[in-house]
């Protein structure tokens, strides 16, 4: 079983994309036009490392049933590499693992994110990840399991309510962009943690 967590980003090559914003009609002044525009190009910012179309992936962690976890990062000295190869890393894993895989919403968001920024870059993943909803093999979704497929919450909520170990709490994904790759680094990987210790916590009630 291959656990896993990706990173993203916002994008900068594909900011030029996001449609601009604009002002409501009400307002007159120029000042507050632009005041209101430049917030509202702030917010679409935040939110593009969400969104495939905008955003990208920096760091991808896994974790091979309890063995060691490999995490590779972008970053610019090192051991680090750009986001076309940590991908091209990421699928021959999960091609070895022949797709059994277990994460936390990593059918709504990690594999079809990876999906998007592969047809972004050119890469032909050697197999296709399983999305269908309401399976468990070889895509076991944590969150999905655990919620019902509705009315989800966070890791960082369950790891709370929970108990589970999080070294790492005052961290989260709003805070990728500004993470150095070492920081970045220990953060996917406590993810993945955190994504193990669920799965061991739900065996046996839920799979």
């Amino acid at each position: 079983m291959l656990f896993f967590d990706i990173e993203t980003e916002a994008n900068p090559d594909a900011i030029q994309f996001m449609p601009e914003p604009q002002a409501p009609g009400n307002y007159k002044d120029e000042a507050k036009i632009a005041a209101y525009i430049a917030e509202k190009k702030a917010e679409q910012t935040e939110r593009a490392a969400l969104d495939a179309d905008y955003g990208r992936i920096v760091a991808i962690g896994v974790k091979q049933d309890n063995k060691l976890i490999q995490s590779w990062v972008d970053g610019d000295k090192g051991q680090y590499y750009d986001e076309r190869q940590i991908i091209l890393w990421f699928w021959d894993v999960f091609n070895d693992h022949n797709g059994e895989c277990c994460g936390y919403n990593i059918t709504g968001f990690d594999l079809p994110y990876l999906m998007r920024r592969s047809f972004a870059l050119g890469i032909k993943p050697p197999m296709i990840p399983d999305l269908r909803r309401y399976q468990t093999y070889p895509t076991l979704d944590l969150m999905m399991v655990l919620y019902g497929w509705q009315n989800f919450k966070g890791l960082k909520f369950v790891a709370q309510r929970y108990g589970l170990d999080n070294p790492l709490p005052d961290l989260d994904g709003s805070q990728v962009a500004t993470m150095d790759p070492e920081t970045l680094r220990a953060y996917v990987e406590n993810d993945v943690n955190l994504v193990y210790q669920l799965y061991k916590r739900m065996e046996g009630v839920y799979f």
